[in-house]
């Protein structure tokens, strides 16, 4: 039982640090109305990238380079367009609030949709 508390708490911990770099938006991305920190869901999307150097761009400035992520396609880096390597990869990550359960079940739909309309 200790483990688990311990394991829950550090879960906590990381979530907190994760939220801490891109804070919960304000902004519902579907509605447009303000967001309920209460109604959210998790994004992600992990692609392969051609070198360490495209690696080291998007983790700079990962909202940079979010719509050539969203389109990428298999076996093409989408910095470089150059061929992928399937042992280097990027990840983009984030939690998104929405303003209604409707709004969450259409993101939830059709995330690469939506993503990019998330704001703070």
């Amino acid at each position: 039982m200790k483990h688990i508390l311990t394991f829950v708490a550090a879960c906590a911990l990381f979530a907190g640090i994760s939220n801490a770099a891109e804070p919960l938006n304000t902004v519902c991305p579907v509605s447009g109305k303000p967001a309920n920190p209460a109604i959210t869901s998790n994004y992600s999307k992990t692609v392969a990238v051609c070198c360490n150097k495209c690696k080291a761009q998007f983790t700079a400035t990962p909202k940079a380079y979010l719509a050539n992520i969203i389109g990428a396609v298999t076996g093409q880096c989408p910095l470089s367009k150059k061929k992928a390597d399937p042992s280097i990869t990027v990840s983009y990550a984030r939690q998104v609030a929405f303003a209604d359960v409707a709004s969450k079940a259409a993101f939830d739909a059709a995330p690469d949709k939506h993503i990019k309309e998330v704001r703070q």
